[in-house]
C-alpha cells in the first residue's frame, strides 16, 4: 500500500561502487544503458564476448506466448558502439527478424524491447535471440543466445478490488492443469480469490477455479487462443494483497505463469538476476520520521514467491537467473517513515537496493528522498546537501538528519554532533520547477584536519537517472563522452555530471564530450534523461584517458650537409616519448626541449611519437633540407695551393736558408 509513497518522477535505477581503486591510464567506464519510464515493460539485456572474429547474425523470435508481442525491436552494441538494430514486423505476421553483425572482437550487449498484448493488468510475452555464424544462421550458439520475458508493470487498483483479463494460447490438446495461490503478503486476501473461468471468445470452457493446494484440471484444445478473468479482493484493512496463478500443459511445459497484486499493493520493480545463486532479502524500518504501521519486501518469479519479509529482518533463499519481481508494501500513522531494503547475494553487488521515505495517506509535501550513513562514533559530522542546478535549478531543497528518531541540529556550517555510532538517517525534500529536472547530491564525512567521506551521492528529481562510484587511485586526464544512440527514438533531453563532495567536476547537456582533470578519490558520475516518443532510449557513456598531444619544430629547416639545427617539441598527457627521423635523432627522448642540437647529413624528415594512458600520439612531420657543399676541384680564382706551387716553396725556403748561414761569421 503506497498511498503515501513519495513520488520520485521517472523510473529511477542506482548502481553505486564497482570502480574500486582505478589507476590513472584505465578506461574508467564503457557503457551503454538503455532506460524506460516506468509505466512500460523494462528492457531485457544480455552481454556476451566474442573472442574471435566472426561474422555473426543474431535473429529476434516472437515466441507468441501466452500472445503475440504488439511490437518488439533490438539493438546492438559493441562495446559504446551501435552496430545494428532489428524490428518484428507483427503487421506483416512476421515473427522473427535478424541483423549482421560486424566481424569483431569484444562485448557485445543486446537490449530488446517490446509492448505485450495489452490485455489487462500485468501482460507479458516470450522471446529469444539466437546467435549464430552467418554461414549457419540457424546454429544458435549456445552461450551467446538467450530466451526471456518481458512483462508490463501490474498497477495498483484504488481499491482492494483487482481484476485480470488476459489471454493465453495453449500448446496441443488435452488437460491442462490450473494452479491458484494466494500468496499472502503481506495478509491472506479475502476469500474471494477466483478464476472466474477460462473461456474461447464467448464460449465458456470452464467454471469457476478457486485457490486449492491441487491444481485444478481443464481441457483445451491446441494452438488456441484463450481468455483467463481472476477477480480478487484483499483485506478489508490492509487493502494490498499478492497472488499467483500457473497454467502448465499436459507435457508440463509452462503456457502461463504470473505473479499478480491486488488492491492498493504497490506494482513490482523488475530485476535481473545475473545467475542462480542464494540471495539475502533485507528489509529495515528506519523508523524515521517515525516507525512505520507496516513493512513487508517480497520477490517472485514467474508464479514462484521465492521469499518475502512482512516486518524488518532478512531471509534467504535461492533464486533462478533471469527476471525477479520485487514487491513492497509499506504504510504510515500520521507521521511519514521510512525504511530501506536490499536483494544481494554475498560478496556481491546488490540485485535491488532502496532506501524510501512513506508520506500519510493525506499528506502533501514535496518529493521526499531517504539516505542512510553508518556513523562511526558520536563525533561531529559534516553535511552537505548541494543543488548542482543542472539541468535545472530546483525550486526548493532542505533537509534533516535523525539518529534513532531524534533529529540532529545542524549549525549554517552543515556541522551536526551525533550522540552515538550507528545509523543516520538524512531525509531531504526537493521540488522542481514544473516540468523540469534536478539534481542535487548528498555528502557527509567526518570532521578534523583528514576528513573521511562517509556518504557521497546524488539524487535526480524528475527524469530517468543512474548514478555510479568511481574511485581513483592516481591523478589523470580524461575524457568524458555521451551519446544519444537513437533507439527506439531519440531521447527528449539527457545529460551528464561529474561530481565530488557537493563539487561540480564537470557536466554536458544533449551529448558530446567534456576534458576533466582528476586527483586520487570518490567521484559521482549522475545520468538524467527523458526518454522520447517511444518511451525508451539507448545512450552509451564513456570515461577515458585523453589521448596526448605532441608539437615539433626545427631551426632552421635548411642546412649544410654536416651542420646542425635546433629541435624543440613539447607532449602533454603523455609518460614516454620517441624520436624519428635522423641518425642523430632517434630512439628515446624526453617529454619536451626547447632546443636540442641534431646534425644532419642528409636531408630527413623528422617526428616524434608521445605514448600515455589514452594511447600514443606522432607530432606533424618537419623536414629539414641537408644541401652538399661544392667540391675543391671545381674551385676557381685565390686561396687555392696545388702541390706543384708547394713544392717550389719548399726549395726556395732551402736556398735562402743556406745563403743566410755562409755570411754568417765562422760559417762554412
Amino acid at each position: 500500500m503506497y498511498r503515501g509513497l513519495a513520488k520520485i518522477g521517472v523510473a529511477v535505477a542506482v548502481f553505486a561502487g564497482g570502480f574500486v581503486g582505478l589507476a590513472q591510464g584505465q578506461v574508467l567506464l564503457d557503457e551503454t544503458n538503455l532506460v524506460s519510464v516506468p509505466s512500460v515493460a523494462p528492457a531485457s539485456e544480455f552481454t556476451f564476448t566474442a573472442t574471435s572474429a566472426q561474422p555473426l547474425v543474431v535473429t529476434l523470435k516472437d515466441i507468441q506466448a501466452p500472445a503475440a508481442f504488439q511490437s518488439l525491436q533490438i539493438a546492438v552494441t559493441l562495446g559504446d558502439t551501435l552496430v545494428g538494430t532489428a524490428s518484428v514486423d507483427a503487421t506483416t505476421g512476421a515473427t522473427s527478424a535478424s541483423v549482421n553483425l560486424p566481424a569483431a572482437t569484444g562485448t557485445y550487449k543486446f537490449h530488446v524491447v517490446g509492448t505485450p498484448t495489452s490485455a489487462g493488468i500485468g501482460s507479458f510475452g516470450s522471446f529469444s535471440v539466437c546467435t549464430a555464424l552467418q554461414a549457419t544462421p540457424t546454429s544458435c550458439i549456445a552461450g551467446d543466445s538467450y530466451s526471456d520475458n518481458i512483462h508490463t508493470p501490474s498497477a495498483a487498483a484504488t481499491t482492494n478490488q483487482s481484476t485480470l483479463n488476459t489471454n493465453f494460447t495453449s500448446t496441443i490438446a488435452g488437460s491442462y492443469a490450473v494452479s491458484l495461490v494466494d500468496d499472502q503478503f503481506p495478509v491472506a486476501l479475502q476469500t474471494q480469490l477466483t478464476v472466474a473461468g477460462i473461456s474461447q471468445g464467448i464460449n465458456p470452457i470452464s467454471g469457476a477455479i478457486h485457490p486449492s493446494a491441487t491444481p485444478t484440471a481443464v481441457t483445451l484444445a491446441a494452438g488456441t487462443q484463450y481468455s483467463l478473468l481472476i477477480l480478487g479482493t484483499a483485506d478489508a484493512t490492509l487493502l494490498a494483497g499478492l497472488y499467483s496463478i500457473k497454467i502448465t500443459d499436459p507435457t508440463g511445459a509452462v503456457v502461463f505463469a504470473r505473479t499478480l497484486p491486488v488492491g492498493e499493493l504497490a506494482g513490482s520493480t523488475v530485476v535481473q538476476n545475473p545467475k542462480a545463486q542464494s540471495l539475502k532479502l533485507t528489509a529495515t524500518d528506519l523508523s524515521y520520521p517515525a516507525a512505520l504501521a507496516g513493512l513487508g519486501v517480497a520477490v517472485s518469479t514467474g508464479a514462484a514467491l521465492l521469499g518475502d519479509l512482512t516486518a524488518s529482518g532478512s531471509t534467504t533463499f535461492t533464486a533462478p537467473a533471469g527476471t525477479l519481481e520485487v514487491w513492497q508494501y509499506a504504510t504510515t500513522g500520521t507521521q511519514p517513515g521510512s525504511y530501506s531494503a536490499t536483494l544481494a547475494a554475498t560478496g556481491s553487488a546488490a540485485v535491488f537496493a532502496t532506501t524510501q521515505v512513506v508520506n500519510p495517506p493525506s499528506a502533501s509535501t514535496p518529493t521526499t528522498f531517504a539516505f542512510v550513513a553508518t556513523l562511526p562514533a558520536a563525533a561531529a559530522y559534516s553535511l552537505a546537501v548541494t543543488d548542482f542546478q543542472f539541468p535545472s535549478t530546483l525550486e526548493s531543497l532542505n533537509f534533516t538528519v535523525a539518529q534513532n528518531g531524534v533529529v540532529l541540529p545542524v549549525n549554517s556550517s552543515g556541522q551536526f554532533a551525533a550522540t552515538a555510532a550507528g545509523n543516520a538517517i538524512i531525509v531531504v525534500n526537493a521540488t522542481p520547477v514544473a516540468g523540469s529536472i534536478g539534481i542535487f547530491g548528498v555528502s557527509l564525512s567526518t570532521t578534523g584536519a583528514s576528513p573521511t567521506t562517509l556518504l557521497q551521492q546524488t539524487q535526480s528529481v524528475g527524469g530517468v537517472f543512474n548514478s555510479q562510484t568511481i574511485n581513483l587511485g592516481s591523478s589523470g586526464h580524461y575524457n568524458v563522452t555521451l551519446a544519444d544512440l537513437g533507439f527506439p527514438s531519440a531521447f527528449a533531453d539527457l545529460a551528464v555530471i561529474v561530481t565530488q563532495n557537493g563539487s561540480t567536476i564537470g557536466k554536458i547537456y544533449g551529448g558530446g564530450s567534456f576534458p576533466v582533470d582528476l586527483t586520487p578519490g570518490q567521484y559521482i558520475v549522475t545520468f538524467v534523461a527523458t526518454p522520447g516518443a517511444q518511451n525508451y532510449g539507448l545512450y552509451s557513456l564513456n570515461i577515458s584517458p585523453t589521448l596526448p598531444t605532441v608539437t615539433l619544430s626545427a631551426t632552421p629547416t635548411a642546412v649544410s650537409a654536416g651542420q646542425s639545427v635546433q629541435v624543440s617539441w613539447n607532449s602533454s598527457n603523455a609518460t614516454s616519448c620517441s624520436a624519428n627521423g635522423a641518425a642523430a635523432f632517434s630512439g628515446n627522448v624526453p617529454l619536451s626541449s626547447t632546443g636540442t642540437a641534431v646534425a644532419i647529413t642528409a636531408t630527413s624528415t623528422l617526428t616524434i611519437t608521445c605514448t600515455g594512458p589514452g594511447g600514443s600520439a606522432t607530432s606533424p612531420p618537419v623536414t629539414v633540407t641537408a644541401t652538399t657543399p661544392p667540391s675543391s676541384s671545381a674551385s676557381h680564382g685565390g686561396g687555392a695551393v696545388d702541390l706543384g706551387c708547394l713544392t717550389m716553396l719548399s726549395m726556395l725556403a732551402g736556398l735562402r736558408l743556406r745563403s743566410s748561414l755562409r755570411r754568417r761569421p765562422g760559417a762554412l
